[in-house]
């Protein structure tokens, strides 16, 4: 009986381990999912607030009747230290003002700011940062880019000045060598829309989406 009391004792210790070791399993599950939706919900709020309160980025500084709205510098020297996904709200929230074209700036700078990020750190939880890039390009890329792609000179142009932009300021969250390695690639693609253009504008046409500059 004792032999069959101390075998008893051990299967039920072997249940309990593996009840804890699922149960620290959900939790840690539990944990990168709030991790992303607090991310998720602060990238989207912020635009929100903003749009909603009486100061805006799209406005004066001190929200006053009548103030000149800022300028794409003067809002790029607000989000110089802060994280990447700063750009992206910024950006979302001249969007929504209806200033596309210092949207479509934002949007680069924070695709840029980004993947070096991303590319500084390789070992970053997928289901924090790096789905949350993910995130913000499934949801803006596809109507700024829709828009950006319709006047090519204009773009290349953005493309250049968020290049230059950023050789001119610090980046607290990549490394040199990583954000080289980004601006590269944002140089190939500028090469490749220039020498495409004809073909881009002609695609549109067929599509149906304006061209705003033939």
């Amino acid at each position: 009986m004792e032999r069959a009391g101390a075998q008893r004792q051990r299967s039920f210790a072997a249940v309990r381990c593996a009840m804890t070791a699922t149960s620290a399993t959900r939790h840690m599950a539990l944990s990168r999912a709030l991790v992303l939706s607090r991310a998720l919900l602060a990238a989207l709020a912020f635009p929100l607030a903003v749009a909603c309160a009486g100061p805006s980025a799209a406005t004066g500084a001190d929200g006053a009747a009548g103030a000149p709205p800022q300028s794409v510098d003067a809002l790029a020297a607000e989000i110089e230290h802060e994280s990447p996904s700063a750009a992206f709200e910024t950006s979302k929230v001249l969007w929504q003002a209806g200033r596309k074209d210092d949207a479509v700036f934002f949007f680069y700078l924070g695709q840029l700011r980004f993947r070096a990020r991303l590319l500084t750190n390789p070992k970053l939880d997928p289901s924090g940062e790096p789905a949350l890039f993910n995130s913000l390009m499934a949801t803006m890329g596809p109507p700024i880019n829709q828009y950006a792609f319709g006047d090519i000179q204009k773009l290349v142009a953005t493309i250049e000045r968020v290049i230059a932009w950023d050789d001119g300021h610090a980046d607290d969250y990549a490394s040199s060598a990583a954000r080289e390695s980004v601006k590269a690639g944002l140089r190939k693609m500028r090469d490749d829309v220039i020498a495409q253009q004809d073909e881009i504008r002609r695609t549109r046409s067929e599509r149906g989406l304006p061209n705003r500059v033939p």
